[in-house]
């Protein structure tokens, strides 16, 4: 809309314009006529100033309407807010009627009054409506006006009248001036009329775009202030440009207060320093970020989550940040209660001895407690959000039918499923019976959205009732099935027994082979004795292990009879069945009673003497050993006065439980009486001394067993015991108690002794055990306590050069003083011993070869490797580990092994071999020719060097066969090119034969004998 100001102007303003020009045409026009008329004379220079002052009145009003026509749009149009406003909007027709109308009005007024100057038309009056025109109604219009003009003084003002043409020159440069002037004045007001139009329409842009601003500043500040969260603005230096009342209200100021200055003035100097670390690192990283912080306010300490973000100049430089706070305290204290809740409801549901299960309307698991996962083998995530009836239980029974059940519960109907039972599927495939209470979850609305259910496992309950029900049945009726089969073993008749006994219904077995009983334990020679009975038409009688339909095995005394026709055809077979799986059952557990002791389940006395006996006549016809071990628990009285009988109890409880863990399999351990054990060891070697070593080894072994405190009662307790041995049969008419007597009288000796002892019968046999046992156990000792000692033996080339050498081990006993690896060697090559050694030998050995004096040496360190100690399937890992822990240089390593490692696992042996060769360590093969020999395996295994056994080299000078065995070693090698070298060379001419032969390494006391490394390495090299 228009202002009603602004229309009130227009008409002065417009009047204003037509009186200045006015006044100005007619001061002009009788002012230049004239002074034409008084100062210039004739007829051509009268015509000439004519035009002259054309020209000049048309320059001077054109500049006269341009200044008005400004003025006017900057004064009077300043306030106009449509397109073009005044008469500019009127419509088309209505511009062109005024520019007509006008200028006829002025062409009848010109001829009413007949206005002249010197008998000249004034012409240039007819500018006016031209003016108006163009001025109000636009360029069109002007045109038109100028043209009427034209037309119309022509026509009716310039001789001759009634006619368009001009003869005078004056009169024509006239009308030309005139319509020079309307087109110049018509164009000039259509270009101020633009530019007002442009200059209009951005300035209302330009204040609608600041209007816009405006009041979304006033919207933001009313946003601001109506806001609890804090919103600010900060400077690069900390300080606050901008708050609203909230960020004032939290830090306890006013708003002036906090303007201007930091965080340090509003909060504790730690709170300070983590908000201006946030506030640097927004501004460093030019992004936004989102972080919690606890600050204290004038209402005390509160939570926030505050959003901060740079705040940009115009080129885009960071010049602060804003920030928005918002207080999350209730909310924090909110989920505060709740996690204290939810705890608080899982540990009642972890504790509780039921299922917890909870689920959603679709059946989806969305909550079960720890007994349910440890029930079905799962964890809580593993399920979440997987549907209960598809995965926990068996198909198609869990969405056939429990399913339905469930959906009935969800519309509304508890008492269709308030108390349900079915079974469940366990991750192992296992099941188990569950009987679920089940009730409804709700949401805020009243809305059932799941159920939650407890659910019991009663699957004992119900394995325990259906034992309980076969139990019944075959102890309170003693039923015999009858089966009719025909000559095609198709069953044509049963009786009801057999239909309890079995639980399959006549339909289900009518037309089918019996072999729908069998459970696969009757053995294959049953069935052919059966058969072959039968085919003869004889009577077969004997017992079947069979299986029930429900899975259950059960026992059989079946008697199978043909039946003939009359002239003798065998037409069918009846089988009358007895089931004896309790009777059996009962039997087993008189024996139990007879021959097991109550307490430890183990075998007692009597069933200990009964095996003996069994093992004594195996024995004799084996002409193997057998060993009696007894056990006494050392102060077992002690034990149990001090804890009473229930500790005494318990002990001999876990006592045999260890004992019978460790021994063998046909081994028996038999509680004999009290505190006393018998171990019965079967079928141990034919040599008694081997048998004695390896019973010595079990006793050792109990001794270990029982270094490990037993957890029985308040307190562990902590036992020793003394052991008794007894080998047999000790001659013809040797007899189990003969046995137990020995055993007895040795461990009355054991006890003698001291506490955790262990004593062979007497005898020449039981010193060298006793001595061999004393052996390794002092040897295990050895290892700890640093009692080996590592020697070097040279290895010489022809011409007596130090080669290499081979490394030995000494044992320096406390007691016994420096012994032979001959004397204990073999006892550890019996156990694990032997890799323990080993072990420590290669660690000698590989810090010899670390030695600065050994660097750049070419020979070699050769040790000897145990069959049980390459066996070993980390073999390779540690020799890598020696070597790389002592720095030594494999290429100076060499591995003695023995053929009889061949023997097992060729494939591992090879594998090994080589995979220690590519280390550039070498093999040399022991003893050649003494044991399992064959050229195949020299040709698959990386072999290097092989040793001829001193038993040769002792005797080859005089003995042909042993000459000619070294001469075949010496051409095997030398066809495989391998090294040869010859251990035991103890006499020049020994040295001579071999030398003759070839290129021989000699080792042997010729050139020197084994010393302590220590002495040896020193100059071992320098010999060379």
């Amino acid at each position: 809309m228009n202002d009603p100001d602004d229309q009130r102007n227009k008409p002065a303003d417009i009047f204003k314009v037509v009186v200045i020009y006015a006044l100005f045409a007619a001061t002009w026009i009788l002012l230049s006529d004239w002074i034409v008329e008084r100062f210039f004379h004739g007829h051509d220079t009268h015509a000439v100033m004519q035009s002259i002052k054309g020209l000049l009145f048309v320059s001077a009003t054109s500049i006269l309407l341009y200044y008005l026509l400004k003025r006017l749009h900057a004064g009077a149009f300043e306030q106009h807010d449509t397109a073009r406003g005044g008469l500019f909007d009127w419509l088309h027709w209505q511009r062109y009627l005024f520019a007509f109308v006008i200028t006829i009005v002025t062409l009848l007024i010109r001829q009413d009054i007949a206005v002249s100057f010197d008998e000249h038309p004034l012409l240039l009056l007819f500018m006016f409506p031209i003016a108006l025109s163009a001025v109000f109604v636009g360029f069109g219009p002007g045109l038109l006006a100028t043209a009427l003009c034209v037309a119309g003084l022509s026509y009716f003002a310039i001789p001759p009248l009634g006619s368009l043409a001009i003869k005078e020159s004056h009169n024509l440069i006239q009308m030309g001036f005139l319509a020079a002037g309307g087109l110049l004045v018509s164009y000039l007001s259509m270009m101020l009329h633009d530019a007002r139009h442009r200059s209009d329409s951005e300035r209302r842009k330009a204040e609608a775009h600041l209007t816009d601003k405006l009041r979304a500043m006033s919207l933001l500040d009313s946003i601001a202030e109506g806001s609890s969260d804090a919103i600010f603005a900060k400077d690069t230096e900390g300080r606050y440009m901008l708050c609203n009342t909230a960020t004032a209200r939290f830090a306890g100021k006013s708003v002036i207060e906090v303007l201007g200055n930091d965080d340090t003035v509003l909060f504790p100097p730690e709170q300070a320093a983590h908000i201006q670390l946030s506030d640097r690192q927004v501004m460093q990283d030019d992004r936004v970020i989102t972080i919690q912080e606890t600050l204290d306010t004038r209402d005390g300490s509160r939570s926030f989550t505050a959003t901060k973000g740079p705040l940009h100049d115009q080129t885009g430089k960071v010049i602060g940040l804003f920030g928005i706070s918002h207080d999350i305290t209730a909310l924090k204290m909110t989920e505060h209660a709740l996690r204290h809740e939810r705890d608080t409801t899982q540990r009642y549901l972890d504790t509780v001895q039921n299922i917890m299960l909870a689920l959603d309307s679709e059946g989806r698991v969305s909550m079960l407690n720890r007994y349910g996962c440890e029930l079905l083998g799962y964890r809580e995530t593993d399920l979440l959000g997987y549907n209960w009836f598809q995965t926990c239980l068996p198909q198609p029974e869990g969405m056939q039918a429990v399913y339905p059940v469930y959906l009935q519960l969800m519309s509304g109907k508890v008492e269709a499923a308030e108390r349900f039972e079915n079974e469940v599927l366990c991750r192992d495939g296992s099941r188990r019976t569950i009987s679920w209470h089940n009730g409804y979850l709700r949401n805020d609305a009243g809305n059932i959205v799941g159920t939650l259910s407890s659910g019991e496992d009663v699957t004992a309950r119900k394995q325990a009732e259906d034992q309980l029900r076969k139990l019944s049945m075959a102890v309170e009726q003693s039923p015999e099935s009858i089966v009719i089969t025909n000559l095609d073993a198709e069953i044509e008749y049963v009786n009801e027994a057999f239909v309890r006994n079995t639980g399959y219904r006549r339909e289900e077995v009518i037309g089918k082979n019996p072999r729908v009983l069998q459970s696969g334990k009757t053995t294959k020679t049953t069935y052919e004795a059966m058969w072959k009975n039968l085919t003869a038409g004889d009577t077969w009688e004997g017992e079947l292990y069979n299986k029930r339909k429900d899975g259950s095995d059960y026992v059989e005394h079946v008697s199978i009879s043909p039946i003939r026709e009359s002239d003798g055809r065998i037409t069918h077979y009846v089988a009358v069945k007895e089931d004896i799986t309790q009777k059996q059952k009962v039997e087993a557990e008189l024996n139990r009673l007879a021959f097991y002791d109550t307490l430890t389940g183990l075998p007692n006395r009597a069933l200990l003497l009964e095996r003996m006996a069994q093992m004594i006549a195996l024995t004799r016809r084996s002409q193997h050993c057998s060993a009696l071990i007894s056990f006494n628990i050392d102060n077992f009285k002690t034990i149990n006065d001090a804890g009473g009988q229930a500790l005494g109890d318990a002990l001999l409880q876990a006592v045999g439980q260890r004992l019978d863990a460790i021994m063998r399999e046909g081994d028996v351990v038999a509680r004999v009486a009290g505190d006393e054990f018998g171990i019965l060891l079967t079928d141990l070697s034919a040599s008694r001394e081997e048998a004695s070593h390896f019973t010595q080894h079990i006793a050792e072994k109990i001794h270990a067993s029982l270094q490990l405190a037993f957890k029985v009662g308040q307190e562990p307790v902590s036992i020793t015991a003394c052991l008794g041995i007894a080998l047999f049969p000790d001659g013809e008419q040797d007899a189990p108690l003969d046995v137990l007597r020995r055993v007895n009288t040795a461990l009355h000796h054991a006890k003698s002794r001291g506490k955790d002892q262990t004593a062979f019968y007497e005898g020449a046999l039981d010193e060298a055990a006793h001595y061999r046992f004393e052996i390794e156990r002092d040897l295990r000792h050895a290892l700890d306590t640093g009692e080996l000692r590592a020697f070097l033996q040279l290895q010489v080339d022809a011409k007596g050069k130090t080669v290499g050498a081979e490394a030995l081990i000494r044992w320096q006993h406390p007691q016994r003083g420096l012994i032979a690896p001959s004397a204990f060697i073999p006892i550890a090559e019996e156990s694990n011993l032997i890799i323990d050694i080993g072990n420590w030998m290669l660690n000698q050995v590989c810090a010899m070869l670390a030695r600065a004096d050994m660097i750049g040496c070419s020979g070699r360190i050769a040790v000897n490797i145990s069959p049980r100690h390459f066996r070993q399937s980390d073999f390779v890992d540690q020799i890598k580990q020696v070597l790389t822990s002592s720095g030594a240089d494999p290429t100076h390593l060499t591995l003695e092994v023995t053929e009889g490692m061949l023997i097992d696992n060729l494939q591992d042996v090879v594998a090994k071999m080589v995979e220690l060769s590519a280390l550039g360590i070498h093999f040399s093969m022991d003893d050649f020719g003494t044991g399992y020999s064959s050229l195949s395996y020299l040709k698959q295994l990386p072999i290097h060097e092989l040793k001829i056994d001193k038993t040769f080299v002792q005797d080859m000078t005089t003995d042909p066969n042993d000459a000619a065995l070294v001469d075949i070693i010496l051409s095997v090698a030398k066809h495989l090119h391998l090294k040869v070298v010859a251990e035991g060379v103890e006499a020049q001419e020994q040295a001579d034969f071999l030398n003759q032969r070839g290129k021989v390494i000699h080792q042997g006391y010729l050139y020197s004998r084994p010393e302590p490394a220590e002495n040896v390495l020193p100059s071992m090299w320098r010999k060379r």
